[in-house]
């Protein structure tokens, strides 16, 4: 306790230095960083809930949390987001550019009953697990496809694939783990050899989250099974066992390599062979999610496109990306990791889904356009998980009230810091400049934002020459790519249209829609930030202590995997280890992992997509490698990244695949540095609080 109030006596004296000369931080806030959250006189009649600093919403979206106790008749209020607009918070402490724009006339519910109806449709939509009206790859929510896979096949890899002699009593669990998605929390049944699944309500089997059994409108089951889009948003924090809320979630993946079940699934089908060949990972919990050549043969059916499509095969890959969170979707105003279209620009969210689209391309739109709204309403419904105390340790609540001042309030440009990285040209130059601000202190405080209503909102694109992460995923949203996407139907090709005839709701990477804000990447909202690792747009840093600290950054690491069945040790490929007890370090906010020296005793990869930990040159660490000459091909080729890979055909490729190598193309660990000049007890402090939102 003593030592405590020294460190949050030292908090005072250190704030009033860094943060005094900011005209946005009224010196009653700074002065009690510490203060119990229900006592304390700041001079004003403000109640003692808004003078808070640990409370959090833990994401989601406004209507939801509005309608959580009012009933079915009760009218929806305007989106809050709807406020960021040119001129929104001007002059405040928290920064917004990455402006609002409505793309669709049903866009708001009428009421919270119908905001429930959309919610309920659109988990049984995206989240699927056997669901009535579940949709599936390529195919809608029909109850055929011609993508789809036999549940025997399936029940049966541990043959035809693992090459095993029997079938061992895990299996279920055994194919989540190889492929990295959990199973599901939920009954999602598939048939076993030999079972109807009709007399069996669905099978005695039960499928990892990502994929789903497919059932006719009567709700009767096909046998028939196919992939979701939680095969990349889907994952895990924790066990359920652990603590409430924990385990397989939505919206939330480090975990999956969709290009080995990929890889597999087109072993039983051929059908699945269409991605099976393209790559969209290197590395497992990672994919190339935005990779604009291959997103582009979504519209190829509407024949006018093809030759802007042509002209964009030259440009970069956008490489390895982490799958961001849904819980915090409703916080945001731009999609993607450079804002590069409105948040409102809701037809790419079902994209994965995009029904038989060379058949009937009007059909597969007009799909699109009946259920994204519903896919949407359930998305942004999301929460993300708190801290678990009972596993992870409680939360040192002075420790983190101090932290959340220095979060909001602490100048990272003050002058006697000499920060080395340019400084964003308005706010406060706190994290909460760019990041948004969440403590009900400062959200209530109008020199921070215009409304509190602006709770966790965070709008704001920080230039690359600032934040100085790996850019490749930003070129690869290059000028040649949003000029293609002025006819793409996905990019809203039809309008609404500004003066230049450019999409409102189309690729915001054109200056035309931009304006004179520079390209870079959206900071982005930090609710359920501790369950969220790894960390910056591609995965590329594995805790808060080296987001925070660009000392402590491992270059080639690799996260701690689940031990297999001893009888199956050696036989069988286990995923990483989720488990709070044994695979999360709550010091530094992050998955525990080992780090790996260059070479590693590996072989060399043929075209680089083997082995991506040898991406280094052991004779000399300054060298040139294999892989620097692949990155020109990267570089210059979005489909070589995807289709130049060497085959998986044994275990071995899947265990390298679990490598991360900061020197590969678009997995650099750099920038953020602006952290730097923070001092130990400055992070301790900060990710206290980070562990409460």
């Amino acid at each position: 306790m003593q030592k405590s109030l020294l460190v949050l006596a030292a908090y005072s004296l250190l704030l009033l230095a860094a943060c005094g000369g900011s005209s946005s931080n009224p010196s009653p806030q700074v002065l009690n960083p510490g203060g119990d959250d229900t006592s304390g006189d700041t001079g004003s009649d403000t109640d003692t809930e808004s003078l808070s600093l640990l409370v959090s919403r833990r994401g989601g979206h406004y209507w939801h949390d509005y309608c959580a106790d009012k009933p079915d008749n009760t009218a929806v209020p305007a989106d809050p987001r709807e406020m960021v607009v040119p001129g929104v918070n001007e002059n405040k402490a928290v920064l917004m550019n990455a402006w609002w724009q409505t793309c669709q006339e049903d866009n708001q519910p009428a009421n919270c009953g119908e905001l429930r109806q959309r919610a309920e449709h659109g988990l049984a939509l995206v989240a699927a697990e056997g669901r009535p009206g579940a949709a599936s790859f390529f195919s809608g929510d029909a109850s055929e496809s011609g993508f789809s896979f036999p549940a025997d096949a399936y029940a049966e890899m541990w043959k035809s694939i693992w090459g095993l002699s029997e079938r061992p009593l895990q299996y279920d669990e055994l194919v989540a783990q190889r492929w990295g998605m959990p199973l599901s929390v939920v009954r999602n049944p598939y048939p076993l050899p030999g079972e109807d699944p009709n007399l069996s309500d669905g099978g005695s089997g039960q499928l990892p989250m990502g994929v789903t059994q497919l059932r006719e409108a009567n709700g009767s089951w096909t046998g028939q099974l196919n992939v979701t889009c939680s095969i990349c948003h889907g994952g895990a924090v924790g066990t359920a066992d652990e603590a409430e809320g924990l385990g397989a979630m939505y919206g939330n993946n480090s975990l999956s390599d969709i290009t080995v079940m990929f890889s597999e699934l087109a072993r039983l089908a051929p059908q699945q062979a269409a991605l099976a060949i393209i790559s969209q990972n290197k590395v497992r919990g990672t994919g190339n999610i935005t990779n604009f050549q291959l997103f582009g043969t979504l519209t190829l059916a509407d024949y006018d496109t093809i030759p802007s499509y042509l002209t964009i095969q030259a440009e970069p890959s956008t490489g390895t990306e982490d799958p961001p969170v849904w819980w915090n979707v409703g916080s945001r105003s731009a999609k993607f990791y450079d804002g590069g279209q409105v948040v409102d620009a809701k037809r790419i969210e079902l994209s994965f889904h995009f029904p038989d689209f060379f058949n009937d391309i009007e059909g597969a739109k007009q799909w699109i356009l009946d259920n994204q709204q519903d896919s949407d309403a359930w998305i942004s419904s999301l929460k993300s998980p708190p801290w678990p105390e009972s596993v992870l340790g409680s939360v040192d609540r002075s420790l983190a009230e101090a932290g959340a001042v220095l979060f909001h309030a602490k100048n990272l440009w003050a002058p006697s810091l000499n920060n080395p990285t340019p400084r964003p040209e308005g706010g406060n130059g706190s994290c909460a400049s760019c990041h948004g601000a969440y403590s009900p202190r400062y959200v209530n405080d109008p020199t921070y934002l215009d409304s509190p209503l602006l709770d966790g909102v965070a709008a704001y694109i920080t230039p690359i020459n600032i934040i100085d992460t790996d850019p490749a995923r930003l070129n690869g949203n290059s000028p040649r790519v949003a000029e293609y996407s002025k006819n793409n139907w996905f990019a809203y090709s039809e309008g609404p249209y500004n003066d230049d005839g450019v999409s409102l709701c189309g690729n915001w990477a054109d200056e035309s829609l931009r304006g004179d804000r520079e390209l870079g990447y959206l900071a982005p909202p930090l609710y359920g930030v501790w369950a969220t690792a790894p960390y910056f747009h591609n995965g590329s840093v594995p805790n808060i202590d080296g987001v925070l600290n660009p000392a402590v950054r491992p270059t080639i690491w690799r996260r701690l995997s689940k031990d297999a069945p001893t009888d199956l040790a050696g036989q069988v490929v286990m995923g990483f280890d989720y488990s709070l007890k044994t695979g999360y370090d709550a010091e530094k906010i992050g998955w525990r992992y080992d780090e790996l020296e260059c070479g590693s005793g590996l072989a060399l990869p043929l075209i680089g997509a083997a082995t991506p930990g040898v991406d280094c040159n052991p004779l000399d660490s300054s060298g040139p490698v294999l892989q620097d000459a692949l990155s020109v091909l990267w570089g210059n080729g979005g489909l070589a990244w995807n289709l130049l890979n060497v085959p998986i055909v044994s275990d071995q490729q899947i265990e390298e695949r679990k490598i991360y190598n900061t020197k590969l193309y678009s997995q650099g660990n750099g920038g953020h540095e602006f952290t730097s000049v923070l001092n130990d007890t400055e992070r301790r402090a900060i990710k206290e609080y980070l562990k409460t939102l």
